[in-house]
């Protein structure tokens, strides 16, 4: 494997618009970058633990299986809908955000939300039909891949939680702020259309 080459791809796939890097942006104008790198180093995580199943050889079980490719699309279409929701309806001022508790997105549901993520298990199958070799170990391919993803993914994902955290003080008007929410939201959801 031409490990520059990969970590390329990885970058570019990386802070291509997906739904991660949506809720990233979310998260960033809640919280801040700092607060926010939980949710960007559990979004890497999680793209790279499905890079590392797909590649050792669990991920071709997976999308053999007719059932189970099934319930995945169900349930990440849900998720990711029910995400859009909560990111298109999430409190506006701080008044209403402390009454009602913001949307809290950190480590676990960055993480989680890769298993349900179409864009995750695409690049990832994508990355192994790529940049796999059929000779040498596939534990140590997948799992050198998956670790040079990671590394990509959290440079090329962070400018999207980073221009959210810039957004913070614009956002401050609640009309500014509901229509940031709506747009993100509608973002996220849009692309679910394709799959129905």
């Amino acid at each position: 494997m031409e490990v520059s080459a990969f970590f390329v791809f990885a970058l570019i796939a990386s802070v291509t618009p997906g739904p991660s890097n949506v809720v990233l942006t979310t998260v960033g104008a809640q919280v801040g970058v700092l607060r926010g790198m939980p949710a960007l180093i559990g979004t890497a995580l999680g793209t790279g633990l499905i890079l590392f199943v797909v590649g050792f050889g669990l991920g071709a079980t997976i999308l053999e299986n007719h059932v189970v490719l099934m319930v995945l699309r169900i349930v990440g279409m849900g998720a990711i809908l029910w995400l859009a929701w909560m990111i298109a309806t999430a409190p506006v001022s701080a008044e209403t955000a402390n009454q009602e508790g913001e949307m809290r997105f950190g480590f676990l549901p960055a993480m989680l939300l890769q298993w349900v993520n179409p864009k995750a298990w695409i690049v990832s199958v994508s990355i192994v039909g790529t940049f796999m070799a059929v000779e040498g170990s596939g534990f140590e391919q997948a799992a050198e891949l998956s670790l040079v993803f990671i590394l990509a993914a959290c440079i090329g994902c962070f400018p999207w939680l980073a221009s959210g955290a810039a957004l913070r003080a614009l956002l401050q008007h609640p009309t500014i702020a509901r229509l940031f929410n709506i747009a993100l939201g509608l973002g996220l959801a849009a692309p679910m259309i394709t799959l129905i």
